[in-house]
């Protein structure tokens, strides 16, 4: 063959093997030139019907013979081959066990069933997926150890198994996955030594070993080989005696990011020479050193890994005293966490140190939450204008409202719970930011005053929290895009009808409990399609749950306890299939204990249906609820006896969790 044309031809099959492909469903307006073939079509069938999908993730996924599955959300092929090579399934709540059909997408590269809910051991014939260069199964809830295959794929650049139940120690020839760039082990419960053997990665450019198991580092100079490295994470593992972990941090020139929570750094002596503490070289721009127990010493050897490149700094639950007026020279510092040193803090110095330089101009995020701040605050005195987030949970500054708040005009996160302040709402306080707060707690405090205007102060997605305090009279006005609503432990009044101006799309939590609330329950309240948890407890509502309650499918809690409720509970509530928390006790609803209870509400963990007028048997249905820890059927009209199999519940908390107040038939055992 002439020479030319070899070559020519070479170059089209390069062509051919690595064209890129679409992700269709993605938003990619390419046009897949072939569809896929019929092999991998029922492969990713096969792969679907072994799954739950709740959320109807793969709907697109149909088994007629005329469906392309490269138009399939989270399925990518080659343009030109229909090959499918890439499957990214990501926070698509899918349950189960991945299935050995993938084996047959035998040019698959790139494997992402990140945010699910599959289960067991990591499943053996990933090993025999040769082609793979990235696989993420993290966040799942996968078990048993790393087995020994994963260390074949040498081919592997992104490996990540974090967030997983997986135990046993880490093995030690994942160090020969020299093509790694990316490496995520972390949250996971592992013990023993971090192994040496990964200062052979040094192609690594982020590595997050974070464990919550108990991990140690023997010697950490194998992280000086690691020169790529720009995002490092060590939560968890102890480094108590890597006396020169500072040295060693700071010799890896293109970091970026570090975290070192919980690493025993207040047992590690810094022998340091003057020409490091000298130093300002270093590139960090993000570092976490919180849950260290260090004290106010330590910042002799922060100093040489705080230049004016660090933009976050944590030093939370620690036991520092203050902070020393260079942070405030940090000319890029937008975020400062000091929260839970239970220090006793001058406001007015702890300020003016961090005011001292060019901080105050770039502060956007203050943490300063559990420490007791003394000191007079004037509106004068604050010079941190640029403020979008203050969190000052549990720090003293009661008894009066702290009014200077309102001289920071660009806050969207404010914290001020648990702060002993006895006082109203200053007059304008609700105008303050209007459309900006995505977050206000003023939790756990004595505020009083009539239930105040929550509908302009509020962005999107956003987040109130006034439970635990004094505030009365009916609530008439909230924010259209409320995710989470908490005014519980107050003395609001009135209906519930201000719920119909909240967006149906938004509300994921509403907690109203242990008010004086009454009335009927809207209609609107069934249209909150995320709703997941619902608190209406110890309130005053009265009627019945309409059929359309049924239409919250992603309901995990349900709280309507001690109510004026009444009927029988509707055939539209077995669509609950997330319900874990179901707790109806001391109302009137009545009927017989329906028996979807347990063959819908698989998830269930707890079911107190106390105190009301049922009737009839216990179903033997409820011995399906192999989760059930807690069941009170107490304080009802059931009669016969109890159903034998509910021994079968081993995960009851207790016999005591069992009711036995039941009007039954006599000389019969109760519940």
């Amino acid at each position: 063959m002439n020479l030319c044309v070899f070559i020519i031809f070479q170059l089209l099959l390069l062509r051919l093997e690595t064209t890129t492909s679409n992700q269709v469903g993605g938003g990619d307006d390419n046009v897949v030139m072939k569809k896929c073939s019929d092999k991998e079509r029922r492969a990713l069938l096969d792969f679907k019907a072994r799954l739950q999908d709740p959320d109807e993730t793969l709907s697109t996924w149909r088994s007629e013979e005329e469906e392309d599955c490269c138009k399939w959300r989270g399925v990518t092929c080659n343009n030109q081959t229909g090959r499918v090579i890439k499957l990214s399934i990501i926070s698509g709540g899918l349950e189960g066990e991945v299935s050995n059909s993938l084996l047959n997408l035998s040019y698959l590269t790139h494997l992402d069933l990140f945010s699910n809910s599959f289960h067991g051991i990591i499943p053996t014939f990933i090993g025999s997926m040769t082609r793979l260069r990235h696989l993420h199964l993290g966040s799942n809830h996968l078990n048993g150890t790393i087995p020994r295959f994963i260390c074949s794929m040498t081919k592997l650049r992104y490996l990540n198994l974090g967030n997983n139940d997986l135990k046993g120690t880490i093995p030690r020839c994942i160090g020969s996955l020299t093509e790694l760039r990316h490496l995520d082990l972390s949250a996971n419960s592992f013990y023993g030594i971090i192994p040496p053997e990964f200062g052979n990665l040094t192609n690594l450019q982020y590595l997050y070993l974070g464990v919550v198991g108990r991990c140690r580092v023997e010697n950490l100079h194998w992280l000086s080989s690691l020169s790529h490295l720009q995002q490092l994470g060590m939560d968890g593992i102890s480094l108590a005696k890597q006396n020169h972990w500072v040295d060693v941090i700071s010799s890896l020139q293109s970091l970026s990011w570090l975290s070192l929570d919980g690493c025993e750094l207040s047992q590690v002596m810094y022998p340091y020479s003057s020409s490091f503490l000298n130093s300002s070289s270093s590139s960090i721009e993000v570092l976490y050193l919180g849950n260290n127990s260090l004290t106010s010493s330590m910042y002799r050897w922060l100093f040489p890994l705080t230049t004016n490149k660090l933009q976050i700094l944590d030093l939370s639950s620690n036991m520092l005293d203050g902070i020393p007026k260079y942070l405030g020279n940090l000319c890029s510092l937008e975020s400062l966490s000091f929260a839970n040193n239970s220090a006793v803090v001058n406001f007015p110095d702890f300020l003016n140190n961090l005011s001292s330089g060019c901080t105050s101009l770039t502060l956007q995020g203050l943490y300063v939450g559990h420490n007791r701040f003394i000191g007079t605050l004037s509106n004068e005195t604050l010079t941190l204008k640029n403020l979008a987030n203050l969190d000052m949970n549990s720090c003293n500054l009661g008894p009066h409202f702290p009014r200077w708040i309102q001289t920071l005009k660009n806050l969207s996160y404010l914290d001020i719970a648990n702060n002993g302040i006895s006082d109203t709402i200053p007059l304008g306080f609700w105008d303050m930011w209007p459309s900006k707060l995505t977050y206000l707690n003023l939790s756990s405090n004595n505020i009083s005053g009539k239930a105040p205007d929550l509908s302009s102060n509020f962005g999107n997605n956003s987040i109130i929290d006034l439970s635990s305090n004094r505030f009365y009279g009916p609530i008439t006005n909230v924010s259209s895009t409320l995710t989470s609503l908490h005014l519980s432990r107050n003395k609001f009044s009135g209906g519930i009808s201000f719920l119909c101006q909240i967006d149906q799309g938004f509300l994921v939590v509403l907690d109203l409990s242990h008010n004086f609330l009454s009335g009927q329950l809207p209609d609107c309240l069934w249209d909150f399609k995320e709703l997941k948890i619902l608190n209406l407890e110890h309130n005053n509502l009265s009627g019945m749950l309409p059929t359309s309650v049924g239409s919250l499918i992603k309901l995990e809690v349900l709280y309507l306890y001690k109510n004026n409720l009444s009927g029988e509970l509707p055939l539209s509530l077995k669509n609950f299939k997330r319900l874990s928390f179901l707790n109806l006790e001391a109302n009137k609803f009545s009927g017989n204990v329906p028996v979807w209870i347990g063959e819908n509400l698989s998830r269930l963990y707890v079911l107190n249906l106390r105190s009301n007028s049922f009737f009839g048997t216990i179903p033997l249905q409820l011995c399906q609820l192999a989760n059930l820890q807690i069941l009170d059927l107490s304080l009802n009209n059931l009669h016969g006896p109890i159903p034998s199999c509910l021994d079968n519940l081993t995960n009851m908390v207790q016999e005591g969790s069992l009711a036995t107040h039941n009007d039954m038939n006599a000389n019969s055992p109760v519940l």
